[in-house]
């Protein structure tokens, strides 16, 4: 009987030990499962808060892409949909831009809204956005060239600029100049004779009739009015057309030559006042803190490179007696200080803009000027004038490379004596050579008085705006 009593009672245990252990493990299923809850609706939450970020940040990318064509654009009053699609819901943007007193800045208000589906009118997030941008805006023609000429391959497409070009234009690949809905104005003088790599002393001079300053080959297209001297086919596919305001090519136009913006370089190099290495540590990044204030008229001896995370206050114009490399995530900002007269940095080497480095105009929306005066030619970098042979072999020499995709609006460029190429896509003030080369695979918006959008905007400073 002892025996069997604790045989009773051990079976008695055993299952009150097993009631135990399911109801622990039923109370961890179920915390399990509120949490699992808890952290789903959590990260639900969060990627309709990402969402709505990223949707008032497109909202206020379309607004610049509207004022860079429209000056007079007030932002998007009706709700734009960015996307409405099953399982990811609707979103909507609408912007507001106003203009800030000194008329040369405006501040654009974004709101991007994420509903659960397509019918909700309650939105589950809403995030706001406020931005500042600058207008800045390039004197005469934004891209002019020499007897060289203008070369576009591949995709590249020229927007929002007059072109005026000394020599020939050259168009490959699917490249075009000017759109259906924005035609430029484009000017061709053929000076570019002699033929031939050794045409003697007398080049360049306006060509005779008979040869065609511009060729394009089938998928090309120009939209706008064409002068160009000599020129009398449209392509072959009809590539020179009008658009919906421009004439087409002219009929027996003669475009006169233009001199290219004239520079003083010795007088240049006469009045800088501070001179110093260019590995200097007070005014290029050598090591930690990367802040650096270059005063104006500084004289840099040797190459000089901004890279890294280097941050440049520019207050006034420079002087660099090498090359100047511009790359990383560096960044080169004009001093407010300098108001509206714009630094102008001559090197005697090549320049160089590359990686994701940042050139920044000040509050008032002025710009820097870079020129490179590198030549080929026997007087190198200290050239007052070149002609026949020698120039005809420096205008193809790059002095000046842009690559990759850039935001440099106001910024101008200018390849003296050499070609300047201009890879990539994006926004850039101005560019002048004696050879302008644009190779990228985008389209390249230049900023210029004369086109529909009398400003090129880009943004100074960003902030949520927290309710």
């Amino acid at each position: 009987m002892i025996k069997r009593r604790i045989k009773l009672t051990s079976h008695g245990s055993t299952l009150g030990a097993a009631l135990i252990i399911i109801i622990v493990l039923t109370s961890i299923g179920i915390s399990l499962s509120q949490v699992v809850v808890t952290r789903y609706a959590f990260t639900k939450k969060s990627v309709a808060v990402t969402s709505a970020l990223l949707v008032a940040e497109a909202g206020a990318e379309e607004s610049i892409q509207e004022l860079n064509t429209n000056n007079s654009f007030t932002g998007f009053t009706t709700p734009q949909v960015f996307f409405n699609e099953a399982g990811r819901g609707r979103s909507t943007y609408t912007s507001s831009i106003t203009n800030a007193a000194s008329g040369s800045s405006k501040t654009i208000t974004s709101v991007g809204k994420v509903y659960a589906n397509a019918t909700q009118t309650t939105p589950i997030s809403t995030r706001t956005i406020k931005i500042t941008i600058v207008g800045t805006e390039s004197e005469g023609y934004s891209v002019q060239t020499g007897p060289g000429g203008l070369i576009l391959t591949g995709s590249a497409n020229i927007t929002n600029s007059d072109v005026y070009v000394n020599g020939t234009i050259s168009l490959t690949g699917s490249s075009k100049i000017g759109t259906q809905n924005q035609p430029l104005d484009v000017k061709v003088a053929h000076v570019a004779c002699p033929a031939g790599n050794s045409p003697g002393a007398s080049y360049a001079q306006v060509c005779g009739s008979g040869t065609q300053p511009i060729s394009m080959a089938q998928s090309t297209k120009i939209y706008g009015t064409v002068c160009a001297t000599n020129q009398t086919s449209v392509g072959p596919n009809n590539n020179i057309v009008g658009g919906v305001s421009g004439q087409g090519l002219v009929p027996n136009c003669t475009a006169p030559p233009v001199d290219q913006p004239s520079f003083d370089r010795a007088a240049h190099i006469a009045k800088m006042t501070t001179t110093a290495s260019g590995t200097s540590n007070t005014y290029t990044c050598q090591s930690w803190p990367f802040d650096r204030t270059w005063p104006a008229n500084l004289r840099l001896n040797g190459n000089v490179t901004i890279g890294g995370s280097c941050n440049v206050v520019l207050s006034g114009d420079v002087y660099i007696s090498g090359d100047l490399t511009i790359n990383g995530a560096a960044k080169i900002t004009v001093a407010n200080s300098a108001g509206s007269a714009q630094p102008k940095i001559l090197a005697d080497g090549k320049i160089t803009v590359g990686g994701s480095g940042q050139l920044i105009a000040n509050s008032t929306g002025t710009g820097m000027y870079f020129i490179s005066t590198k030549s080929n030619a026997a007087c190198g970098s200290a050239c007052t004038t070149i002609t026949g042979n020698a120039l005809k072999t420096t205008q193809s020499l790059e002095t000046v490379s842009v690559g990759g995709g850039v935001n440099l609006a106001g910024m101008v460029f200018q390849a003296y004596w050499g070609k300047a190429t201009i890879g990539g896509s994006g926004n850039v003030g101005a560019v002048v050579g004696q050879t302008v080369d644009l190779s990228g695979a985008g389209t390249v918006t230049f900023g210029t008085k004369l086109s529909s959008g009398s400003k090129i905007w880009t943004v100074t400073s960003y902030q949520q705006v927290y309710n």
